[in-house]
């Protein structure tokens, strides 16, 4: 009998849904579809960063006709992997990941993460053609292209990245070796994600016919100003009910925010509806794909929102407003103080670069989009 054994649907411990539908057998099977290329991806974290490393994915498999893709990550950013119609194979660093890696051989490692243990994975594993970053044996990270040496000088030095103008995604494109226009994140939802998001209107109301508009207060707990300020949001939402009164406002994070979000919805009174702050990552996506703009800081919703195609207006302050990209879809927000892009945790400044960021001037970014 004749198994193929190179074929993508091949699953060794099952038949293939091929043959499970109507009984066909490898011989002679019209849809044997063999593996050309093996492909590795480490990407572990932080959640975001893994959904717009994403944008490789298309040219990649452009480049490499026929390749399978096994993409190593962390639990936490799995849900945004899985059911992704580019990434035929996931492996957790939580689980078994370290047999798979010791006895495959890959065609191609990519790595685009500085970090020791990435770049350590990549280094574990055989494969013919690298890009990115490796450890060496003393486990000290280095580079094995030349492009990736652009990337490695910048996280190691913050005077660099300030001086950067190319967008993340130009960035990885280039030390993959992929041609441009770079692609926006992929993010694919099942019918059961989706639906949480429809009902959640429902339950509250919300209809169709009007606009609806999210505003995430997430930052994250990395750098103090990565979020608005308080006034700021309170402000901003006054005045966009003002001028868009039937607009409804959802108000969502992460939990990190729930303290900011109650104080916000205490203030605010009906104007907004409280989207939660507790939601699963992908009951955080369906309520991102209900709304017709967002407006939020440089977090995992910016790139969620980007990859579902939602007009999005990013507030960025000690982080680099250049490495992010919109895909012509939205508009990035930064203040024009100098010491912007500090990459700072903490401030002690009393003008920030947050708090020079008005709710007019925000809200006349946010109308161009609504209008």
């Amino acid at each position: 009998m004749v198994v193929h054994t190179d074929c993508r649907y091949y699953k060794g411990s099952m038949p293939c849904a091929f043959h499970k539908r109507d009984g066909r057998l490898c011989e002679g099977c019209t849809d044997y579809d063999p593996i050309k290329t093996r492909i590795l991806v480490i990407k572990l974290a932080a959640v975001g960063d893994v959904l717009r490393t994403t944008s490789i994915l298309p040219p990649l498999k452009q480049k490499y006709p026929g390749s399978e893709i096994t993409w190593v990550t962390k639990a936490s950013a799995a849900p945004l992997l899985k059911g992704n119609t580019f990434v035929d194979r996931l492996l957790l660093v939580e689980e078994n990941y370290v047999e798979f890696l010791k006895h495959e051989q890959f065609d191609v490692g990519i790595c685009l993460d500085a970090d020791p243990l990435s770049a350590t994975i990549h280094s574990l594993a055989e494969c013919a053609t690298r890009f990115g970053f490796v450890t060496d044996k003393a486990g000290k990270v280095t580079t094995v292209n030349e492009a990736a040496l652009e990337w490695w000088h910048m996280g190691v030095n913050d005077n660099l990245k300030k001086k950067n103008r190319k967008t993340y995604q130009q960035i990885m494109y280039e030390i993959c070796g992929l041609p441009l226009p770079t692609h926006p994140p992929q993010l694919t939802m099942s019918d059961e994600t989706l639906k949480f998001g429809r009902d959640f209107l429902k339950r509250n109301g919300v209809n169709s016919s009007g606009k609806v508009i999210g505003i995430n207060t997430g930052g994250g707990g990395r750098w103090q100003y990565k979020k608005w300020t308080f006034e700021g949001y309170i402000g901003f939402i006054d005045l966009l009910k003002r001028s868009h009164p039937h607009a409804k406002l959802l108000l969502f994070g992460g939990p990190e925010e729930v303290d900011l979000n109650k104080e916000i919805l205490a203030s605010v009174g009906n104007k907004v509806i409280d989207a939660g702050c507790n939601n699963s990552l992908m009951e955080f996506s369906s309520l991102i794909n209900t709304v017709e703009l967002l407006l939020k800081s440089d977090s995992l919703a910016m790139h969620m929102g980007v990859a579902l195609g939602k007009a999005t207006v990013v507030l960025v302050g000690p982080t680099s407003p250049w490495e992010l990209d919109v895909f012509s879809n939205g508009d990035i927000i930064h203040s024009d103080i100098e010491c912007l892009v500090c990459y700072l945790s903490r401030c002690d400044k009393v003008v920030t670069c947050m708090n020079t960021l008005s709710p007019e001037h925000v809200l006349s970014k946010v109308e161009r989009f609504l209008n």
